[in-house]
Parts: C-alpha cells; structure tokens; sequence
C-alpha cells in the first residue's frame, strides 16, 4: 500500500476546491465589494443617463428597504 492512493488524491483535491470556492463566495458577497459591484453594475447604461438615473433610483429604493 503506498502512501497517497488515488482515492487521498481525490480526497485532498476536493477539499482544495471546497476551501477555493468558501473563499471565493466570502471575497464576492463582503460588505466592501458592494461599491465595486454597483459601479459594474452601471457600465451598461454609461451612455444613456436616463436609464441611468432609472437604475440608481431603482437602487437607492433597493438599499431603504435592506436598511428596514
């Protein structure tokens, strides 16, 4: 019997991917990216400023009703 089988390998794979994807979902839903996401979330309307002042109302509505 060696030391790492394949079934060790697949094993340690699987909890590097789990870890990976725990850090990822924490690093994407923090509180400090909101900024940065809302920003993105603007870019398609960069050209057009009433669709743009549609969507920011729409999201200073969002965020009132969060705050509730």
């Amino acid at each position: 019997m060696t030391l790492m089988d394949i079934g060790m390998i697949r094993g340690l794979g699987t909890v590097i991917v789990l870890v990976a994807f725990v850090g990822l979902a924490l690093w994407v839903f923090g509180s400090g990216r909101k900024k940065d996401f809302d920003e993105a979330t603007m870019l398609p309307f960069a050209d057009d400023p009433e669709a743009r002042q549609h969507v920011e109302q729409a999201q200073a509505r969002g965020s009132r009703s969060d705050k509730e």
